[in-house]
């Protein structure tokens, strides 16, 4: 029974460690991923419908259809991308196996060649006169060659690291494929937009894995929102005060994050990435304080603009003689329209103007902050991946280098070869016989 299984395991092995297969599913991959990277991925439905019409296909078959039939809209999380990288990753270690482990074993063998005819097949030939075996054993050991010497027979071979570096090429790919698929499988991103003294959960998954658990045992507090402009009024950066509180509401962290320096908390990252105003707190005549909404409009090629309708009519809030009030930012300022959309003036926070005999002042404006909390356990493993990778190539550069010597008498043949760097590898025996035969001579 173990017989069979070991017989189908290498006969399954040999198969998947195909380098063929590899490059194959290598391929896929790349073109799945390339695809993910054309195809705006975890959008809604509405969106693919607005630009992948079905009635004019991009490229005359990338439709809403198209794309929902294949998942195309979340390749990542996709059973068969899953598929593709579990088979390339056991491509990788077959071929481990059945190719490299044993090729490594092959270069620490001994393997002494007995006839001249043997040596003359390597290319790199040499023949000494007069040449103990014994010295050119001494000279290979001085240049940091393994030496093992049997009589007349000689073998030495350097440079072993280098058979190992494949080896770990193929671990630090597989590391680095064992996190991505962990990331799609137990990773998610949330969206949130969040007021200023407001308290929030992870709750707006836009994508998550099969595996992904979502922490519900804590909640993040926005501290404050800022932003710092430039000179000419463009917006220099975005500051968000975040405390994470557990369950009592003790503060664990807090830190403030802006972009490109989140916050980190068990796994998590926190990252700025928007803002929006969402309200307006209005005084009117010093009396009556309430608050208005704003309604976000993106205009093309100018911005974004925050507008609110507040209607006067003698002591109450609604009523006939509308204005407009609009806001580009958070610098405090505030257009103030009729309802002829007439321009009537350019309006401070906490500075009073009249509208039709009342007194208006906007006291506040409250804002939100977006951000962006993400979850890759996998992170690690692909850094640590790439790391080993870096290490492995540098490593795979090491030539393995193999030297043989024959002694019939009074001659000496040697031969040798390497699997990379030949012309210095040429060079440095050439060095070595020339360096015996100076030391004959001057016998």
């Amino acid at each position: 029974m173990l017989g069979k299984f070991n017989q189908y395991f290498w006969k399954g092995a040999n198969i998947l460690g195909n380098l063929k297969l590899a490059i194959v599913l290598l391929l896929g991959l790349a073109f799945c991923s390339a695809l993910g990277t054309v195809i705006e991925q975890n959008q809604n439905i509405s969106f693919y419908e607005n630009n992948y019409p079905n009635s004019s296909p991009v490229l005359g078959f990338i439709s809403s259809q198209f794309i929902f039939s294949f998942g195309l809209n979340n390749i990542y999380q996709n059973w068969w991308f899953t598929t593709l990288i579990l088979l390339f990753a056991t491509s990788l270690f077959s071929c481990t196996l059945v190719r490299q482990i044993p090729s490594l074993k092959m270069a620490r063998l001994w393997q002494f060649y007995k006839k001249d005819k043997s040596l003359k097949k390597m290319g790199l030939n040499f023949d000494l006169q007069k040449t103990s075996i014994s010295k050119f054993a001494f000279i290979l050991k001085s240049d940091n060659y393994n030496v093992i010497q049997k009589g007349g027979f000689l073998y030495a071979y350097k440079g072993l690291p280098g058979k190992i570096g494949p080896i770990i090429v193929h671990a630090s790919l597989i590391v680095i494929l064992f996190g991505a698929l962990l990331g799609n499988l137990s990773g998610f991103v949330s969206q949130e937009l969040i007021p200023l003294g407001g308290i929030f959960h992870v709750q707006n998954v836009i994508s998550s894995g099969s595996m992904s658990y979502i922490p519900q045992d804590f909640e993040g507090y926005v501290q404050d929102f800022k932003i710092a402009y430039n000179d000419e009024g463009s917006i220099d950066q975005f500051y968000s005060d975040l405390s994470i509180l557990d369950t009592n509401g003790e503060q664990i962290k807090r830190k403030t994050i802006y972009v490109n320096e989140p916050l980190r908390y068990r796994g998590m990252v926190f990252y700025q990435t928007d803002w929006s105003i969402i309200n307006l707190s209005i005084n009117l005549d010093n009396k009556t304080e309430f608050q208005v909404p704003l309604k976000l409009i993106n205009v093309k090629n100018e911005g974004k603009f925050w507008i609110s309708s507040l209607s006067i009519d003698n002591s109450e809030q609604t009523g006939k003689n509308n204005i407009l009030l609009v806001l580009e930012d958070l610098t405090g300022k505030a257009l103030v329209y009729n309802n002829n959309q007439q321009l009537l003036g350019i309006v401070n926070v906490g500075d009073n103007f009249t509208i039709n005999g009342h007194s208006v002042r906007i006291t506040e404006i409250l804002s939100s902050t977006g951000l962006q909390i993400k979850s890759d356990p996998g992170i690690p493993f692909v850094y640590f991946g790439f790391f080993l990778l870096m290490i492995s190539i540098v490593i795979s550069y090491m030539s393995y280098s193999q030297v043989w010597a024959i002694k019939k008498g009074k001659k000496l043949s040697i031969s040798g070869r390497t699997n990379r760097a030949i012309y210095a590898f040429e060079q440095q025996m050439t060095k070595i016989v020339s360096t015996i035969n100076n030391t004959n001579t001057a016998l």
